[in-house]
């Protein structure tokens, strides 16, 4: 018997091919972020399959947020990482002046 009803990867995918749609309209930088935001909303989507939406752009906008949450804290710790070493630079440098 085959399914009747898509599964949340097979809406996810339908969503997808709606929105690079606009892609197209968007200037060359935009239209890379777009296109990077939807593959790492639909590389995670076995996780948005969990909660299954009535209105699939919800899963899609929730796993592109978590996403871009993720970026950001990676960011944040490469900038605390980086902040580290400049402040343990200065510290050896002016001690050395002393």
């Amino acid at each position: 018997m085959s399914r009747t009803v898509p599964t949340v990867r097979q809406l996810l995918n339908e969503e997808y091919r709606e929105w690079i749609k606009m892609a197209a309209l968007l200037p060359q930088e935009e239209r890379k972020a777009l296109k990077e935001l939807l593959d790492a909303a639909l590389a995670r989507s076995d996780a948005g399959s969990i909660v299954p939406r009535v209105i699939p752009s919800e899963t899609l906008f929730i796993l592109m947020l978590v996403y871009l949450k993720a970026r950001v804290d990676e960011l944040e710790r490469k900038k605390g990482k980086t902040d580290t070493l400049l402040e343990e630079r200065r510290g050896t440098t002016m001690g050395a002046l002393a």
